[in-house]
C-alpha cells in the first residue's frame, strides 16, 4: 500500500464521522450556521490529517541508528508523542526518538526535517498571530485570531509571536550593520550598473515619546522611500499635494542619536543610499537629526519640512495682531508667500520688525533663530524647481502608526525590550516586509 493510499484510508472514517455529525445536528437556521459547522469539521479533519501526514513522513520502519552530533551513533528507542500548535489547532502525532549512548543526546529526525519543536507554535501560526498583534493590542489580537481562525491562544502567546518577529527584525538589522561596515560589500555597491542605483532616494528621521517602564522614552523612527513622480507645486497653499512616496521602508529603536545614526547608515546601505544619484533628507529642524545626516550622509540635500517651518509664523501674527484679524491673516500670508518663493531676507526682516514687540517679541525671536540656523535647508523655491519633496509626512506617519497607534494604546504597559520588539515588528509590517521577515522564524514556545 503506497503512502497516499495509507493516508486516505486513515482519514476517510473521520471525514465520514464529522460530516454525519454536522448533518445530524439538525437543520441550520442560517447560512452562517452552516459555515460554522463546516469550518469546525474541516478544522478537526485538517488537524488529524496533519498529524497522520507527519507520522507517515516519519516512515513505517525507523532506522536502527542515526548519526549523532558527537560523531557517534544514536540508537532508536521508540516512537514518542509530540504536539505542535498550528493554524489548525493542536496537532498530536508520534515519531521516532533516538538516544546516543555515548553523549546521551536525544533527537527526533522528523522534528529536524520539518523544522519544528514539540510544544511550540509553528512559524506559520506565529506569523499570523504576530501580524494581528502588530496591528492591535494583544488581548484584542487574541480574540480576533480565534474569531478568524478558530485557534485559541493566550494573550501572552500572541505577544510572544509578535515580539519574535521584532526580534528577527533586530537580528536582520545586525546583519545589515555588519554589511554596512564591510569594505567588499560597499565596493560591490560601487560596481553596480547605473540603472540599478536609485535616481533619487529620500530619507527622513523623527522621534516620538512613548511610555516605557514608567517613564517617557523617545522612540526614534527613520524611513527610506522613493517618489512616484516629481512634485509640482504652484501657489503657496496648505492643500498642496506632493507626489506620493513609494517603496517605503521604516526602521526604529530606543537608541541615543549617535547609535541610531549607525542604524540609519546600515538600513540606508540596504537601499543603496551610498550610491543614490541624488539623496535627499527631509526632516524637522532638530539639531540631532542634522548632525546624524551630516555624519553619515554628507552628500545629501537637506530640507527642513515645510509644515514645521511655517508653524513658527502664526504664533507671531496672533500675538502681534490678534487671532483671526485681517491684519494677522495678511501678515501670515505675506510671510508664508515670501518663504515659499525664496525671498528669505524678507522673511527674516518681517521677524526682525517684531523682535521688540511686547507680546510677539519672544515668538519672533524664536522663529528668527530657527530660520537663521536652517537657512540653507529652507530654499523652498529652489527645491520645488527641482521637483523635490519638501514635506516629512512619510516619517511622521511612521511615528504615528508605530508610536501612537500601537505603543501608546490605552492600558498598555511596556518593558523596554517588549516595546522595542513590538515597534520593530510593526515597522516591518508597515514596510511590506512581513513575509520576508517571517521566513526567518523558528518555533515559538506556547506561553501560559
Amino acid at each position: 500500500m503506497d503512502y497516499t493510499t495509507r493516508l486516505l484510508n486513515s482519514l476517510m472514517p473521520l471525514v465520514q464521522e464529522r460530516v454525519r455529525s454536522s448533518l445530524e445536528e439538525g437543520d441550520p437556521s442560517s447560512i452562517s450556521e452552516m459555515e460554522r459547522r463546516v469550518q469546525s469539521a474541516l478544522q478537526d479533519i485538517g488537524a488529524t490529517w496533519l498529524g497522520e501526514w507527519m507520522e507517515q513522513m516519519d516512515g513505517a520502519y525507523p532506522q536502527s541508528q542515526v548519526s549523532c552530533c558527537c560523531g557517534e551513533e544514536a540508537e532508536y528507542v521508540r516512537r514518542r508523542e509530540g504536539v505542535i500548535i498550528t493554524l489548525l489547532g493542536r496537532v498530536n502525532f508520534r515519531r521516532g526518538y533516538y538516544l546516543c549512548p555515548h553523549c546521551h543526546h536525544g533527537q527526533y529526525l522528523l522534528d529536524q526535517r520539518l523544522g519544528y519543536r514539540t510544544g511550540c507554535l509553528t512559524p506559520e501560526l506565529t506569523s499570523r498571530a504576530g501580524r494581528i498583534g502588530a496591528e492591535i493590542p494583544f488581548e484584542r489580537a487574541r480574540d480576533l485570531l480565534e474569531e478568524l481562525t478558530g485557534v485559541s491562544l493566550s494573550e501572552n502567546s500572541v505577544r510572544d509571536a509578535t515580539q519574535e518577529v521584532g526580534a528577527e527584525v533586530a537580528a536582520q538589522e545586525e546583519e545589515y550593520a555588519a554589511e554596512s561596515q564591510d569594505v567588499e560589500v560597499l565596493l560591490a555597491h560601487d560596481r553596480l550598473p547605473g540603472k540599478e542605483k536609485p535616481d533619487r532616494l529620500y530619507g527622513s528621521v523623527d522621534g516620538i515619546k512613548v511610555p516605557v517602564e514608567g517613564e517617557w522614552r523617545e522612540l526614534k523612527v527613520g524611513c527610506w522611500h522613493l517618489q512616484e513622480e516629481p512634485a509640482d507645486h504652484g501657489a503657496v497653499d496648505e492643500s498642496e499635494k506632493e507626489a506620493r512616496a513609494t517603496e517605503i521602508s521604516y526602521y526604529c529603536d530606543f537608541l541615543d542619536s549617535e547609535t541610531f545614526g549607525y542604524l540609519a547608515w546600515a538600513t540606508g546601505c540596504q537601499r543603496l543610499a551610498d550610491q543614490a544619484k541624488e539623496l535627499v533628507f527631509v526632516a524637522d529642524g532638530a539639531a540631532w537629526i542634522w548632525k546624524l545626516v551630516q555624519t553619515h550622509f554628507p552628500q545629501a540635500v537637506q530640507i527642513v519640512d515645510w509644515y514645521h517651518a511655517v508653524e513658527y509664523i502664526a504664533p507671531i501674527a496672533q500675538a502681534a495682531f490678534g487671532e483671526e484679524t485681517p491684519q494677522s491673516q495678511a501678515w501670515q500670508h505675506r510671510v508664508r508667500t515670501d518663504l515659499w518663493e525664496g525671498r528669505f531676507e524678507q522673511v527674516l526682516s518681517s521677524f526682525e520688525e517684531l523682535l521688540d514687540h511686547p507680546k510677539a517679541g519672544e515668538a519672533a525671536r524664536k522663529a528668527w533663530n530657527y530660520y537663521t540656523n536652517n537657512r540653507q535647508r529652507m530654499r523652498y523655491a529652489k527645491f520645488r524647481a527641482r521637483g523635490l519633496r519638501i514635506g516629512s509626512g512619510t516619517v511622521e506617519s511612521g511615528c504615528k502608526q508605530i508610536g501612537t497607534q500601537r505603543l501608546k494604546v490605552a492600558g498598555a504597559r511596556w518593558g523596554l525590550e517588549g516595546a522595542r520588539r513590538t515597534a520593530k515588528g510593526r515597522a516591518a509590517l508597515l514596510s511590506n516586509q512581513w513575509s520576508s521577515i517571517t521566513t526567518r522564524l523558528g518555533c515559538v514556545p506556547l506561553a501560559a
